[in-house]
């Protein structure tokens, strides 16, 4: 089984990861701190692995760019 932890940090950090929670897997943890937050994901193969950051780098972006746009963050 393979591993995988990405980090973000900035202003919008924590509305992010709100907004990416119901979106999370039975097999994925997440730490929200102040003006960060981490994801850790488990994969047996590493094409999955790589989706699977790959998914959730595009929803953060789209995330923050929403929260940026209609609440001005």
């Amino acid at each position: 089984m393979m591993r995988a932890k990405l980090s973000f940090e900035g202003d919008t950090a924590e509305a992010v990861a709100r907004s990416l929670d119901p979106d999370n897997l039975p097999g994925m943890k997440a730490e929200v701190g102040e003006g960060k937050f981490e994801v850790e994901f488990f994969a047996e193969r590493l094409g999955t692995l790589l989706a699977t950051a790959d998914d959730l780098i595009m929803n953060a972006k789209i995330a923050e760019d929403l929260l940026k746009r209609e609440v001005g963050i």
